[in-house]
C-alpha cells in the first residue's frame, strides 16, 4: 500500500514539473504586430528636433504629395523596376512635391535626413563589429 501511494505522489509530482516547462498558449505576446500588420512602421518618424506643429504641417504635406503626377510617375518606375536609382527618384520626387505643397517644410526634411544619415551610421558601426 505504502508503494503504491508513493509511486501515485511520484507521478503526481513529476506530471507539475513537465506542465510547468510547457509553453502557455494564453500567453500575452507583447507589442507584437495586429493580425493583417507588418512590423515595420510606415512613413518615417517624427525626430525629436520637430515640433509637432511642424509634423503636423509635413504629413498634411505628404499626404498632398502623393497626389503630385512626379510622384506617381516615380512610383510606377519603381514598380517595374526596383533599383537604389529608382528609390533614390522617387525620395527626391517626394521631397520635391512636399516643398512645392509647403515651402517652409525645408528644415523638418532636413531632420529626417539627419536622423535616417545617423541611423545608417550606427548600423554600419554594428555591422563592422560583428565582424
Amino acid at each position: 500500500m505504502k508503494l503504491k501511494l508513493a509511486f501515485l505522489l511520484a507521478l503526481i509530482s513529476s506530471a507539475g514539473l513537465i506542465a510547468a516547462d510547457a509553453p502557455k498558449g494564453d500567453a500575452p505576446k507583447g507589442d507584437a504586430p495586429k493580425k493583417g500588420e507588418k512590423g515595420a512602421k510606415k512613413g518615417p518618424q517624427k525626430p525629436d528636433a520637430v515640433s509637432d506643429d511642424d509634423w503636423k504641417k509635413f504629413l498634411a504635406a505628404s499626404e498632398k504629395a502623393r497626389e503630385d503626377a512626379g510622384v506617381k510617375a516615380a512610383e510606377a518606375k519603381l514598380k517595374e523596376e526596383k533599383s537604389p536609382d529608382n528609390m533614390k527618384a522617387l525620395q527626391e520626387a517626394r521631397k520635391a512635391a512636399i516643398l512645392k505643397a509647403d515651402a517652409s517644410l525645408e528644415s523638418v526634411l532636413k531632420a529626417i535626413e539627419d536622423s535616417r544619415a545617423k541611423a545608417k551610421g550606427g548600423k554600419k558601426k554594428k555591422d563592422e563589429a560583428a565582424k
